[in-house]
């Protein structure tokens, strides 16, 4: 296996725009060539090996030293394996098609926004609109695994249509908002508004909630579906402890019948 392995020469003196480091893109070239890849800095660019010290060579595998300046990590990622050494900026892995991108530290605002495919693993906390829609676009993630295994911000699965997001710690206010198919599994505790405007999906989580007047509660209930969802999320690599552990009995709630919805809460127990 190749890898390629990017280590910053210094702090960041501006927000960097990573976009371009994908294996797929850089597989072809010598390490000179993409030394002299100019990255977006602010308004102005930046040859990549202004900034970072190069080793390796080229192939499926891009290990990066993390900065909580660098956006766009991953993003548009298509195939192979991107792990970072540390936090990512925002929007890591938006537009994600394929491939594996690692993040061992926090991730900003919008990770995993209109996701198509492929997995993201955070191993600290992501900022607001995870796996959610980008500006000017219909739908959110539509495909593959976003997992978080600290807290995530709001709006978490905005407009989500298919594929699965599991998040360790709490999730803030409006999660789920106007979702028409998938998952989200929350370790934690929702914020208020959850489910907003859902016409269809599931979300999990544990303890009781105040849901919204368009949920009807269902109930206690048993479920063998929650069985059979945590021993595949139990196979999983890198999903959070927290999202494991769910028996077959959770209260229900469906909704929101405000939008002619039929989307489910459920407490698990």
């Amino acid at each position: 296996m190749s890898v390629l392995s990017f280590r910053l020469k210094g702090p960041l003196t501006g927000r960097i725009d990573a976009s371009p480091l994908l294996p797929h893109r850089l597989a072809e070239l010598s390490l000179p060539e993409i030394a002299a890849l100019p990255l977006r800095l602010g308004r102005g660019h930046i040859a990549v090996g202004d900034l970072f010290d190069l080793s390796g060579s080229p192939g499926d595998t891009i290990e990066l030293e993390g900065d909580g300046r660098l956006d766009f990590v991953g993003a548009g990622l298509a195939g192979g394996t991107i792990r970072v050494a540390g936090p990512v900026g925002h929007r890591a892995g938006t537009g994600m098609s394929g491939g594996s991108l690692l993040v061992d530290g926090s991730a900003g605002q919008a990770a995993g926004a209109s996701m198509r495919g492929g997995e993201l693993i955070v191993r600290g906390d992501a900022g607001s609109e995870l796996g959610g829609a980008l500006p000017g676009e219909r739908a959110g993630m539509t495909g593959g695994r976003i997992l978080v295994h600290g807290a995530c911000g709001d709006r978490a699965g905005t407009r989500m249509r298919r594929g699965l997001i599991a998040v360790g710690g709490d999730a803030g206010a409006y999660g789920a908002l106007h979702m028409t198919a998938g998952s989200l599994v929350i370790g934690g505790r929702p914020g208020a508004f959850i489910g907003h405007g859902m016409r269809n999906g599931t979300i999990l989580f544990r303890g009781e909630i105040d849901p919204l007047p368009g949920f009807a509660d269902c109930g206690l209930n048993r479920l063998p579906f929650l069985s059979l969802l945590d021993n595949y999320l139990s196979g999983l690599h890198g999903v959070p402890p927290a999202c494991r552990g769910l028996t077959g009995r959770a209260r229900r709630w469906l909704g929101d019948r405000g939008f002619g919805g039929r989307g489910e809460l459920l407490a698990c127990l």
